[in-house]
């Protein structure tokens, strides 16, 4: 019993998600919600030229598939002479913060002066700092550059990075917290786990759950080049739980908990907590994520879900705000067991409510 209700907890989520990725996109799966009945018909790149004989190429309906942090990245792309004038980011829901740091690397300029196959050939690395987003971004130049030079249709297999050392270390350590755990119980082990928590999937990937990125998901759909690590996040966050791993992401995975947890370690003091303190502090956890979750519902405040703290490790491109609010719950994690996660976290809400069994 206690396995079909977490079943249907997870299910009333995933509704939850979507209404709210309706609301916020007007579309689920990356289909318009008024077009989910109709025909599906095949996409093509948008394409034209002007008047002084330039190419132009957007990806506002090829790159419909492709998406960063937040949804779609499209680009358009101006040929003249049949070299790159000029590569522009289209309109899209990625938060100034991050947009800011990816234009301002000058990854907009990098295939500048080049011919569609030098641009194809040239290896461009993502933003640090705004990894999931700028990815998205070079992954739309390469459909457009591609579709530009005949050499494959819009949709077809994505120029992923076979050889990027970034995707391989995330990949190994998130498969290595998913399965490790399981069977080898050790306090070394875990300390080690939480370190390459914090540096690998924090400061180096970004690679974390968020509403934002679920929320995302459920807009778009998933491409599956660009979205491994977060598909094994989320199997992690919330299948796990379906066969009695409660919690294993926020104990095992998450970047925000393995930080805290290890501040936590460096002072003995700890503030003790009553039961009443304990029981309104969790009245307001819940009462935060209602209160989240309805502004959405109601088609209001989607900038909430650019204020969670997980983005903090991207501190090249995080708010101000997010930093401080950061430093704050680092220095409480000092003195109070996981105060993020335990009072306030949006995204561990939700997985406690799949969770529940009472």
């Amino acid at each position: 019993m206690n396995g079909l209700k977490r079943f249907l907890q997870l299910i009333t989520c995933i509704l939850l998600l979507m209404v709210v990725a309706i609301n916020k996109e007007g579309r689920v799966f990356n289909r318009p919600v008024d077009e989910l009945f109709k025909k599906e018909q095949k996409e093509q790149a948008d394409e034209w030229v002007t008047a002084d004989g330039t190419r132009v190429i957007s990806t506002r309906t090829m790159g419909k598939g492709i998406f960063g942090y937040a949804g779609n990245t499209p680009v358009q792309i101006s040929l003249k002479d049949g070299r790159i004038q000029k590569i522009e980011l289209l309109q899209n829901s990625e938060s100034p913060d991050f947009l800011a740091s990816v234009l301002n690397s000058g990854l907009l300029t990098a295939w500048d002066g080049l011919t569609p196959a030098e641009a194809i050939a040239r290896t461009v690395d993502a933003t640090t700092g705004a990894t999931l987003s700028s990815s998205a971004i070079i992954e739309n130049v390469n459909h457009a550059l591609r579709y530009a030079t005949d050499t494959a249709p819009a949709g077809s297999a994505s120029s992923f990075k076979w050889h990027d050392l970034r995707f391989w270390a995330v990949l190994v350590l998130v498969t290595g917290a998913m399965v490790l755990p399981l069977f080898y119980k050790n306090k070394r082990y875990r300390m080690v786990q939480l370190v390459l928590n914090v540096v690998v999937l924090g400061f180096w990937s970004g690679s974390f759950i968020s509403l934002s990125l679920l929320v995302n998901f459920f807009s778009n759909g998933l491409n599956i080049w660009l979205s491994v690590i977060p598909v094994l996040l989320l199997i992690t966050a919330f299948i796990y739980p379906l066969f009695g791993k409660k919690n294993h992401y926020c104990t095992w995975v998450c970047p925000m908990g393995s930080c805290q947890e290890l501040l936590g370690k460096t002072n003995f003091y700890k503030l003790k907590l009553t039961q009443k303190q304990l029981k309104y502090l969790d009245y307001f956890r819940e009462g935060l994520w209602f209160l989240i979750m309805g502004v959405m519902w109601a088609g209001i405040g989607f900038e909430v879900l650019d204020y969670e703290l997980f983005t903090a490790f991207l501190f090249t491109s995080a708010s101000v705000p997010i930093i401080i609010g950061a430093v704050i719950f680092a220095l409480l994690s000092c003195v109070v067991q996981r105060p993020y996660c335990r009072f306030v976290c949006p995204t561990g809400s939700l997985l406690k409510f799949t969770q529940q069994t009472k």
